[in-house]
Parts: structure tokens; sequence; C-alpha cells
């Protein structure tokens, strides 16, 4: 019984930290314009190669993010108006 028991317990250790483990990613980056200087307002598009597309708008310090997305490709596209 102890050592089933035992067993059980060092399988579960190691079990816990495989379920942490993030199938997810960040992208981020900046928008400066050819200057240098950072351009807040500037909606920028992610699309993946499946043709879903998610959209941010930069901020005051040009800083665009996506927080969670699928590991793949990506087509970064920026406009402004």
């Amino acid at each position: 019984m102890k050592v089933r028991f035992i067993a059980l317990a060092a399988a579960l250790m190691f079990a816990v930290p495989v379920m942490a483990q993030e199938q997810r990613g960040t992208i981020e980056g900046v928008i400066t314009d050819t200057s240098g200087a950072v351009l807040p307002g500037v909606t920028v598009e992610a699309r993946a190669a499946n043709g879903a597309v998610v959209s941010t708008t930069s901020g005051s310090d040009g800083v665009y993010r996506f927080p969670s997305v699928a590991p793949g490709d990506y087509i970064i596209t920026a406009s402004l108006q």
C-alpha cells in the first residue's frame, strides 16, 4: 500500500508542471514613421493563416500588443486615418 501511495505521489508531482504549459503567444511592437517618431492611434491587424483576424490600436507611445494569440504565422498590417 505504501509503495502505491509513493508511486501515485511521484506521478502527480511530475504531472502538475505539465498542466501549466501555455499554448498561446504574444505579438507586440512599436509603430514609428520614417523619422523614428512614434505614431499613436494606428489600427493594427494580425491575420492568421487560417483567416482569423484580430485588431488593436497603438497607444500614445506607439505600442501595439496582441496578448493571447495561437501559435502560427501572422501577417501584420497597420493603417492610420
